[in-house]
């Protein structure tokens, strides 16, 4: 009885001195600041609801909103977008839109303001990208800092519309990935976080260093939008799994603490009218157009801010371009508390570092790209406060001439009257077949495929040109692009494939996807642009061994048991 009682007693003082412990460490609360008069509207993208790995439903997310102060909502469930977005819609008096984050063989992809998708999206990011776009989207390139390669977006080279700068589920990756001094900050904010959630997430998130460092490099080139992304779940994953399996989860972090935590503020060109449609569209031109500054609001809140260029040419705001003119002027206003500091940055350069409300400096007249951020004044791990979106200095544009591509040799593929040369392969349970169909000026190989609808996944058919597995290569090592006119009877992607073909060896495979539609289009695969397939080690294709050209429908972005026909009228392999 003793030793219990001595147990019991050795407990309780644990639970006291943890409670001591927790309550000195707890973070402060939240600053709270004027109410805001610029006119922005504070909303949170990337939410997922539990039509895919979410916890609530869409309407029981935008009355959490409400209760937050949050204007908008964007949803992005993960999928293919295939399925038909929601109509904009006021929920709770917030201003609900759908979207969708793919995911890529480069990373996570968030597509916003489009319709369904006439085929899967997925595949190689830069063709997700180029998707999106012809489908009038705009594309947010999701975590590019997360340690989780899954999700990581590493095609830099894609013409993608923004960039997540700060994202949460990042940020606690980044921590449990860097050591047990960073897995103690967790462990501290498990016991913080009943008491002030809110405040608990805003100072565990780390430094946007690596994105903005990516974002610098891009938007000296183009305009880029910095965004904050939620990644709001409601849902701590106990098991690894992409996505997140809500049978294995806790409600961790919640909506509310996660709303109250981080937000994007959009200033509209106009006041919105109340019409979800018309709302929608003034807000999505706002966000296109990099209208808007991300603010950690768990830190203080409301926010209020404004950044302006000024020089000869005019004025510009956030996400705007301002013509090279003389010296430029730049100025950034907020209600930052007493003691934050507020930043101006030209690129990487920090310009000037004030803790004051009003910043104003003179910068040369050379083309440059100019941010603000605004960091709290904690001496020892000063945290951001707010980012804003950047105002891009440019010289005149000169107008663009595209060099003429030119010919010095060429090996036709197909002779426009047989299909010598042609055969088709398919896996077991999908068939194919191949004709030469006339045309008012000479002939085309027509393609009719019809996908087995089973779920394995692995259906496929091919229209393959080349000499026969086993036989010595073609030279393709001669030529540096495959060029073809194809067409397709809906708009559809074929990958298009190199393939080695030496007897007893496992046949490897470079590809490309190409995108076709009704429309007759010439297309032009490089072979230096070709990746690897799954299952081929080498990252280049040995041009000496290549000995086959496949044409490729398969489940990637088609759906299983699709049928239909594409065209090819013209296949050359050129230099």
């Amino acid at each position: 009885m003793k030793r219990a009682a001595r147990a019991a007693v050795l407990a309780a003082a644990g639970v006291a001195l943890l409670g001591a412990w927790t309550a000195v460490t707890l973070p402060p609360a939240r600053l709270t600041l004027a109410p805001a008069s610029e006119g922005s509207l504070p909303g949170i993208l990337h939410v997922h609801t539990n039509r895919s790995d979410g916890r609530y439903a869409p309407e029981q997310v935008a009355a959490i909103a409400a209760q937050a102060g949050i204007k908008f909502l964007v949803f992005t469930d993960h999928g293919d977008a295939m399925r038909t977005p929601d109509p904009p819609t006021y929920r709770s008096g917030v201003l609900c839109l759908d979207g969708f984050e793919i995911s890529t063989a480069n990373g996570h992809y968030i597509a916003l303001d489009m319709p369904a998708s006439p085929y899967p999206l997925a595949g190689e990011a830069r063709d997700v990208v180029e998707d999106v776009r012809r489908l009038g989207g705009f594309g947010v390139a999701a975590h590019p800092d997360s340690p989780k390669s899954e999700l990581r977006w590493n095609a830099w080279e894609a013409p993608f519309d923004a960039i997540e700068w700060v994202n949460p589920d990042t940020s606690w990756r980044v921590l449990a990935a860097n050591g047990w001094g960073s897995r103690f900050r967790l462990i501290e904010a498990l016991l913080h976080y009943p008491f002030r959630p809110a405040e608990t997430l805003a100072g565990l998130l780390t430094d946007a260093d690596e994105a903005i460092s990516r974002w610098n490099t891009i938007a000296a080139r183009r305009p880029v939008v910095g965004l904050a992304g939620a990644d709001a779940h409601a849902n701590l994953a106990l098991l690894n799994s992409d996505p997140v399996d809500t049978r294995f989860s806790l409600p961790l972090p919640s909506y509310d603490a996660s709303f109250r935590m981080l937000s994007v503020h959009v200033t509209p060109e106009q006041p919105l009218s109340g019409n979800a449609t018309t709302d929608a569209a003034i807000l999505m031109r706002a966000i296109r157009s990099g209208h808007l500054y991300l603010a950690v609001t768990g830190l203080a809140a409301p926010p209020e801010f404004e950044f302006t260029a000024v020089n000869a040419r005019g004025r510009a705001g956030q996400g705007e371009e301002l013509v090279v003119g003389g010296p430029v002027s730049l100025s950034a206003r907020s209600n930052a508390p007493p003691g934050f500091t507020t930043i101006i940055w030209r690129g990487s350069e920090m310009l000037a570092a004030e803790q004051q409300n009003e910043l104003s400096i003179s910068a040369g007249e050379e083309p440059a790209v100019y941010r603000a951020e605004i960091r709290t004044g904690d001496r020892q791990r000063p945290q951001t406060w707010l980012l804003s979106n950047a105002i891009y200095l440019r010289a005149p544009a000169a107008p663009l001439t595209a060099a003429p591509q030119t010919v010095a040799a060429a090996l036709q593929l197909f002779d426009g009257k047989t299909d010598s040369g042609w055969h088709l392969e398919t896996d077991p349970s999908s068939l194919a077949a191949v004709d030469v169909a006339k045309t008012a000026d000479g002939a085309e190989l027509r393609v009719r495929y019809g996908l087995s609808g089973e779920s394995s996944g692995a259906q496929w058919a091919a229209l393959v040109w080349g000499t026969p597995i086993g036989h010595p290569p073609t030279n393709v090592a001669n030529f540096h692009r495959l060029v073809f006119t194809g067409r397709a009877d809906r708009p559809m992607r074929i990958s298009v494939q190199l393939r080695t073909g030496n007897g007893g060896e496992t046949l490897r495979r470079w590809q490309r996807s190409v995108y076709l539609d009704p429309a007759d289009q010439e297309r032009t695969v490089a072979f230096s642009d070709v990746v690897p397939s799954a299952g081929t080690g080498e990252s280049t294709p040995p041009l000496d061994q290549i000995s086959q050209v496949l044409f490729v429908v398969d489940t990637r972005n088609n759906l299983p048991g699709s049928s239909g026909r594409f065209w090819i009228r013209r296949a050359a392999f050129e230099r």
